[in-house]
């Protein structure tokens, strides 16, 4: 064997060696490769993290600004998609509405008419409406409701009016740059007298008010909607209204005169006493006594129509014999309490001097009483329906007020269940002219509680008024002009927006010395004066007469049918079908909760505070 020849041992170790030696070198390779993939997972990680923290971060900030709310629907009326915004708003609106409706009616009539309590979030606070199962809605369930019909009718209209070509006209456009410049100006503090007024831009205004979403853009693209939704609804009523022409409504008047007409009465009533058994007394001597007692009334009664002979002389007649039966009332009531109030031993030294002071404290009264009793007042039953007349005298009595053949001057007696009362006609039935006109107001008294003024201020009011009415008559006098000084001056917040105008007053609608002058009989268009009422002092310019109320009620009853038959068949059609959307109602919702919450602990720290 030669000395360099490799034996099998040798040849087996170094093929090994080889091989171990090339898969440590794959193996580094693999290894190398592996640190490369985790680097680059490791930058993806990293990368996925950033994006979701500036998703994150992007997302609050699209929710702060309110685009996400703008771009969610929350209903929709056919093709029209409302936003989560718009709903919002309009439920604020709507909510709003309701407190100051709530607000006025309870200044007015003081109590809540709506049954809405005004100081108190209306989340579980009950309402007088049901479902359609019969079920009580509270009042934030109402307001839903509310909105909702709100769009069906609303998005309705707009699609008529869409596809009637109706756009924006130049003087409504006007009006939608001059309420943005009104609430720009608000923002900015330009309206305020106030070193603490606020000032801010009007986007942030608005987000302030209305919530986040409701900016310039989103309010000028409402309003113009809702300008061509009033305007196409006024016209479509209007076309409905332009049907019914006197001579058409005169003709149904005429087949149903009773129902529209009125009379003019005087009444005075004799009350009836309802008398109690006394101690052992049978039901028969009962009856026999109360018979009695009425018959007594009765005569009372027939005295006073036998004394009538005009309208004058009821009023006097009427007044007598108030005086009559104030003094006999004043007489007993003093008779009961000397006997009440006398002890035995004082009544023989006393008695004389008690009797003299009563007959003369009797006769003062009776006296003050007579002078205080307004018999023309009292009696004035003028205007009166036939439904009325029925209220008060009975159907007999209604039907012998209504009667074709009646005359004026006739009289009668009816008994009702509580009186006798004796019934003078002072004109047949016949129809309630109306009358448009305007007036500006100066009131004296405390808006807020009802309270007259106090006699500094009515001096103020006064000469007020008097310098604004010296000041027009110094102009033109045009109704034109008399309007524009309404609407920046009178405190009857019923007609400023509209210039002081009352249209279609009816007689006896008004306060009496604001009816009176209106109905004189001579007053003509033009016609100008200033009065003084209970609420205050009145400016009055007379417009002018328009038409007869039955034309009036008839015409607007009609029409409104009319309307509201075809605006529900509308909403009815499939183009309109409404579909809600729960989830962006639900964000809608509890974001318009945080707007009325906010509201209401303001109120409610005010009212705290007061």
């Amino acid at each position: 064997m030669a000395k360099n020849e490799k034996s099998k041992a040798e040849i087996y170790r170094e093929e090994r060696k080889a091989r171990l030696a090339s898969a440590a070198k794959k193996s580094a390779k693999k290894r190398t490769k592996h640190k490369g993939a985790g680097k680059v997972i490791g930058i993806i990680c990293l990368v996925i993290l950033c994006v979701a923290v500036v998703g994150g971060a992007c997302y609050g900030i699209l929710n702060s600004t309110g685009l996400i709310d703008r771009n969610i629907t929350a209903l929709s009326v056919g093709k029209y998609k409302i936003s989560a915004t718009e709903y919002r708003y309009m439920y604020y609106q709507q909510y709003n509405q309701l407190v100051n409706q709530s607000y006025q009616a309870y200044n007015q009539y003081g109590y809540n008419i709506y049954g809405f309590d005004y100081n108190s979030s209306p989340k579980g606070q009950e309402s007088s409406y049901k479902d359609d199962d019969g079920n009580a809605l509270s009042w934030d369930e109402e307001l839903t409701v509310m909105t909702t019909d709100y769009f069906k009718q609303f998005y309705s209209l707009y699609d008529n009016a869409m596809k009637e070509n109706y756009k924006v006209t130049e003087d409504e456009q006007k009006e939608i740059d001059n309420e943005i410049l009104q609430m720009r100006n608000t923002a900015s503090g330009a309206n305020s007298s106030s070193q603490n007024a606020m000032s801010m831009s009007l986007n942030s205004y608005l987000k302030y008010t209305y919530g986040k979403g409701v900016n310039e853009s989103f309010l000028r693209d409402l309003m113009a909607k809702q300008h061509i939704v009033q305007r196409y609804s006024e016209d479509k009523q209007q076309s409905f209204e332009d049907k019914y022409t006197d001579e058409v409504l005169d003709k149904e008047y005429a087949k149903d005169k009773d129902q529209y007409d009125v009379v003019d009465l005087r009444t005075y009533t004799f009350d009836l006493e309802t008398l109690t058994a006394k101690e052992g007394e049978s039901e028969k001597a009962l009856k026999a006594r109360q018979t009695k007692a009425d018959e007594k009334v009765k005569a009372s009664a027939d005295a006073l129509l036998k004394a009538v002979k005009d309208e004058k002389s009821f009023i006097a007649e009427a007044k007598k014999v108030h005086a009559k039966a104030e003094a006999e009332e004043k007489k007993d009531d003093t008779a009961a309490e000397t006997a009440e109030t006398e002890t035995k031993e004082e009544a023989d030294t006393t008695a004389a001097e008690d009797t003299d002071t009563a007959a003369a404290e009797d006769a003062d009264t009776a006296a003050a009483d007579k002078d205080d009793y307004d018999a023309d007042t009292e009696t004035k039953k003028y205007y009166q329906t036939k439904e009325n007349v029925t209220s008060l005298l009975g159907e007999d009595g209604a039907k012998w007020a209504f009667d074709d053949s009646r005359k004026a001057g006739n009289s009668k007696v009816f008994k009702t269940d509580s009186a006798y009362i004796v019934v003078y006609l002072a004109k047949t039935q016949y129809p309630l002219p109306t009358a448009d006109v305007r007036h500006i107001l100066f009131t004296t008294k405390n808006t807020d509680t009802g309270e007259e003024l106090s006699s500094d201020e009515i001096k103020e009011k006064k000469s007020k008024a008097d310098s604004i009415y010296e000041e027009w008559k110094k102009g033109d006098k045009t109704e034109d002009s008399f309007a524009t000084l309404a609407e920046s001056n009178t405190e009857d917040t019923g007609s400023a927006s509209n210039g002081g105008l009352y249209e279609n007053v009816t007689p006896g609608q008004m306060v009496a010395e604001f009816n009176d002058w209106v109905f004189d009989k001579n007053r003509k268009p033009g016609d100008n004066a200033m009065i003084e009422s209970d609420y205050g002092y009145h400016i009055m310019y007379y417009v002018g007469n328009e038409t007869l109320n039955y034309r009036v009620t008839l015409r607007q009853n009609h029409t409104q049918d009319d309307y509201s038959s075809w605006l529900d068949k509308q909403i009815a059609l499939d183009e309109f079908k409404l579909i809600k959307h729960d989830k962006a109602i639900k964000i809608a919702y509890n974001e318009v909760y945080e707007l009325i919450d906010e509201y209401v602990k303001r109120i409610q720290s005010s009212n705290t505070a007061a």
